[in-house]
């Protein structure tokens, strides 16, 4: 475009601003709305069908489970997510999941209790005593109740900056993707629900390319305190010709082609009878942590039928014991565990500790999970417990509020910024920046095993980007404009990982330091937050997680952790980290 774009800002007034359009989204505005606040959700894609949501197929329920308990469940949870995970946001997971997966098959969603030819009902993952219920298409209803309940929806428009006035966030400004109109949608409370962050790893197996950190640049660049980030999701990537197409036409949200979990490609094999508690132990729970990090990791051989076993290498993601790597987690480089990263909440329905600001779903650490993942289907029935109570929430907050009135040369200035990549005379391509930037991040040795050194490296190459080229983007058209957002967000989100994965050191879950191949619990039982600085820079502190959550004393370290890391004992003992 030679003309400089100099749109006219459109300006709208609502209660509550919802910026996602997935499960935590569409709960949020529905519970908002039907609580009688006014609410409006701008989405980036269509509702129901972006980011994540559309690949969701597993709803994890505690529900009808003769002779095991909800202590069993939170065994797992602590098992698994080695201690991490809030119990708080845990429990409203086990207390509230059913009934939010009543709401949303009601709503029309087809699910393997009311279509049993679309998957299996309560199926039990191995090694576990998860139950989930296997489901299709849950997109499109969710949008319908949305649109009944009266909520406004803006959809194909980019939220890029949330709006600060006097220490309160008072809503959004962004544009339509197509058009370039521009909105600032001015809102008594905003909810993000933006889903989890990756570095757009196109093409390796996993549809997390539209996940680009937006809602959590957008919150940190306001003083939101973010947390989560040195964890790593742990879905596989495609064979090591990650370009290949043959499997395109399969997996789909559309009700039609999606079927099971294993169809997707994620996860070990289920049964479908009962599972005694007794068999719900560290060395079945604890070892995700090989297919997240992707290569061999040394010991000995996993378990063929399921693919796992003590201190061993899972032969599907990995060479198979010869460290090269073939088949890894490198479908999701950039995300954390899900429930694990985003707004750090100041309470159980998202509230964050900015004025004005709330999150939830993936955008919000509740740290559900912990270090790892507790079982199928945590993600998405999460994400629709915590969207509807932030929904509750924030519409009893606004009962209280005034009509935010930001001064009009301010909304103005950040127009202009929005557009900058737009109209700046040169510059450079945002698709080669983030090239960059992923040549940075990607290679197994700085995301999946890390190390002091390499990791300072990396966060010097990635500062260098931010510093040189994130403010001298050049783009011809609305949609690269999108990319090149998306590209300052890629690089603050990367900043935020290497600044974690230093800011703990120790192994424990889906973060591994080759340097510190053990867990600390003296120094680490703790989560990590980050926030920036005066100057710009992303600075970390550690969250003390409660005393009362920390592991049982008598029990030895390998009781606790059934994952061997490579070298782990050895070196435990020379810092006489012993049983």
């Amino acid at each position: 475009m030679s003309e400089k774009i100099d749109f006219e800002l459109t300006t709208l007034e609502t209660d509550v601003l919802v910026v996602g359009g997935g499960f935590a989204g569409c709960f949020a505005a529905v519970k908002a709305a039907e609580d009688g606040a006014d609410v409006t959700m701008v989405v980036k894609g269509r509702t129901g069908r972006s980011g994540l949501t559309p690949w969701a197929n597993s709803w994890f329920v505690y529900h009808d489970m003769p002779g095991i308990t909800k202590d069993d469940y939170m065994k797992q949870f602590k098992l698994s997510g080695e201690y991490l995970n809030n119990q708080d946001f845990s429990m409203l997971l086990i207390d509230e999941a059913w009934d939010r997966f009543q709401e949303v098959q009601e709503w029309g969603t087809q699910t393997a209790l009311t279509h049993p030819e679309e998957g299996r009902p309560y199926y039990i993952q191995h090694g576990t005593v998860s139950r989930s219920i296997e489901y299709c298409a849950a997109g499109d209803p969710m949008r319908r109740k949305a649109l009944s309940v009266g909520v406004k929806m803006i959809e194909r428009v980019m939220i890029t900056d949330l709006i600060k006035e006097e220490g309160k966030v008072i809503g959004g400004i962004g544009f339509h993707m197509e058009t370039g109109k521009p909105y600032a949608i001015l809102a008594k409370a905003t909810i993000l629900c933006t889903g989890p962050s990756s570095l757009k790893p196109l093409g390796m197996g996993y549809p997390c390319s539209s996940t680009t950190a937006d809602g959590d640049a957008m919150a940190i660049r306001v003083g939101a305190q973010i947390s989560g980030k040195e964890f790593n999701d742990a879905h596989p990537a495609n064979n090591a010709n990650f370009l290949d197409h043959s499997t395109k036409n399969k997996a789909s949200g559309d009700a039609v082609s999606k079927k099971t979990v294993l169809g997707l490609g994620g996860g070990p094999p289920s049964q479908d009878g009962p599972l005694n508690p007794e068999d719900l132990n560290s060395a079945n729970l604890g070892l995700r942590i090989d297919s997240a990090v992707g290569i061999s990791l040394g010991g000995q051989p996993m378990d063929e039928k399921y693919g796992r076993g003590p201190g061993g290498t899972n032969p599907r993601f990995s060479g198979a014991g010869t460290g090269a790597p073939k088949k890894m987690g490198f479908s999701t480089v950039g995300m954390g565990n899900h429930k694990g990263e985003g707004v750090f909440p100041q309470d159980i329905n998202g509230r964050s500790n900015i004025e004005g600001l709330w999150a939830a779903g993936d955008a919000m650490c509740s740290m559900q999970n912990g270090a790892g993942y507790a079982g199928f289907g945590s993600s998405s029935s999460g994400s629709a417990v915590q969207g509807a109570r932030s929904g509750h929430a924030v519409a009893e907050y606004v009962k209280t509020q005034p009509t935010p009135v930001p001064a009009p040369e301010f909304l103005e200035e950040m127009k202009q910024k929005m557009f900058a990549p737009i109209n700046n005379e040169k510059g450079y391509s945002p698709a080669w920046v983030t090239r960059v930037m992923q040549g940075t991040m990607f290679p197994y040795f700085v995301m999946y095993v890390k190390e002091q050194s390499r990791m300072e490296n990396a966060l010097q190459q990635i500062k260098y980007l931010q510093n040189t080229f994130a403010d001298n983007l050049k783009v011809e058209d609305f949609h690269e404009l999108r990319n090149a957002i998306e590209t300052r967000n890629m690089l603050l989100n990367a900043e935020m990982k290497l600044v974690a994965g230093m800011a703990r050191k120790e192994s424990r879950g889906t973060h591994y330091r080759e340097d510190y191949p053990y867990r600390d619990e003296k120094n680490f039982l703790a989560w990590v937050k980050l926030t920036l600085n005066e100057e710009g820079n992303v600075q970390s502190e550690l969250h003390p997680i409660p005393e009362k959550w920390h592991p049982e004393p008598s029990l030895s370290y390998r009781e606790k952790y059934g994952f061997v890391y490579p070298n782990e004992d050895e070196e435990r003992a020379k810092v006489g980290i012993l049983d």
